[in-house]
């Protein structure tokens, strides 16, 4: 069944916006409970390995389940498939929450990654075809919206971990998700957008075809290339910045999550600075600006003494720094894509950001066991650098 787009007002467009954004930062929020609540797990979960490994099956789920869900979110609602992401995302939270022993905790882990992954290709879909021109800035806001919600989460979960412990935290965000989704079926409004009605009945094959049947396929190709590195960035740096900051700086976990905090509220000013700079100035040069200085400032942590001021000047950096590429890398796609395989497109790029890069927790856990954690964020500093060298190959019109 596909169902008729609604016709949208500016007004309602504009809360749709709202809606979508914030359920953007909702989403990843629930990304960061799992990592912002290691310093206080205290083993009911395993090992830092075991919980490395959690971490993974998260990131597993939630990036291979885009692919289909691109599919999807061409065909069907956008608003019913970004509410039932926050149903989903908010009931797997409880159960972890309430959860006797670590597979119990697994599945609910699980299942909020599936609710994860219905998000990005419908919330990205929806920006993508908002605008051509301003594209950009309005994947900027979906951006903004996203790291303010992990910034609070880093904040809200390390308070709430410390006065009501773990369980308590993953109980309250799931009862939040829950709130949420309402909102969503009550604000969002479907954009309108003209689709082949052929392209309606054709099948995964046809429509991957359709969707590389571009002539910026080279641009698309090496796109996606920077995404992958650019996801396991994202999951190594998330899941382990504040057992960084607590077991190698020795500060407190308080203190760690607002470190936390301000790494991605800088970087949800960075997602909109970046949007709309590219707008103006081309995606290629935001990605080498950022990449080359989010591999140096990852050295810099490392070498950095233990000292608050000095950990909140390269926190700052390290957020400016990383998600001032993610608005221009977005739009990057949209710009090539077409209309009616949008969706897909952003189904691709996810499950290529997370699902591939879904192993770098439990990678990064290794490296931290036989190694340390210092290594760590040497091997994110070249996965950086990395990502630098492939955008130097990008022709962009």
């Amino acid at each position: 069944m596909v169902l008729e787009p609604e016709e949208t007002d500016m007004n309602g467009q504009d809360r749709s916006i709202i809606a979508i954004s914030g359920s953007h930062g909702i989403m990843h929020g629930y990304l960061i409970l799992l990592p912002a609540m290691i310093p206080i797990l205290q083993g009911d979960l395993g090992d830092i390995g075991t919980v490395g490994m959690l971490a993974s099956l998260v990131s597993l789920f939630y990036g291979w389940f885009s692919l289909p869900v691109g599919f999807i979110a061409d065909k069907y609602s956008k608003r019913l498939l970004i509410a039932a992401s926050m149903v989903l995302c908010g009931g797997g939270s409880i159960v972890v929450g309430l959860s006797p022993n670590v597979p119990v905790a697994a599945v609910g882990l699980i299942v909020l990654g599936i609710g994860a992954s219905l998000y990005h290709p419908c919330g990205y879909a929806h920006m993508a075809l908002v605008s051509d021109e301003n594209r950009g800035r309005y994947m900027g806001y979906q951006g903004l919206g996203g790291d303010m919600g992990m910034a609070v989460s880093f904040l809200t979960s390390s308070i709430l971990g410390a006065a009501f412990g773990w369980r308590m935290t993953f109980i309250i965000w799931g009862v939040v998700g829950l709130a949420i989704a309402a909102i969503d079926m009550l604000v969002i409004q479907d954009i309108a957008c003209e689709v082949d009605p052929t392209m309606l009945r054709k099948g995964p094959v046809e429509t991957v075809r359709r969707m590389f049947a571009t002539a910026e396929r080279r641009t698309m190709l090496l796109t996606f290339v920077i995404v992958i590195a650019s996801g396991m960035l994202w999951t190594g740096v998330s899941n382990f910045i504040m057992v960084y900051i607590t077991d190698v700086k020795n500060e407190t976990l308080v203190i760690a999550g607002g470190l936390s905090t301000l790494k991605y509220t800088v970087g949800a000013l960075a997602m909109l600075v970046g949007g709309t700079l590219s707008d103006r100035l081309g995606r290629k040069r935001l990605l080498l600006f950022g990449y080359s200085l989010f591999a140096v400032s990852l050295v810099a942590l490392t070498l950095a003494p233990s000292n608050l001021l000095v950990l909140a000047g390269l926190v700052v950096v390290l957020g400016f720094a990383f998600f001032v590429t993610q608005s221009p890398m977005n739009a990057l796609l949209g710009d090539v894509s077409h209309r009616d395989t949008v969706g897909v497109t952003y189904g691709v790029n996810f499950t290529l950001k997370y699902g591939i890069g879904f192993f770098t927790p439990a990678l990064a856990g290794w490296i931290a066991a036989s190694y340390s954690l210092n290594h760590v964020f040497y091997f994110f500093a070249a996965l950086s650098a990395a990502a630098f060298l492939i955008a130097t190959l990008i022709n962009e019109r």
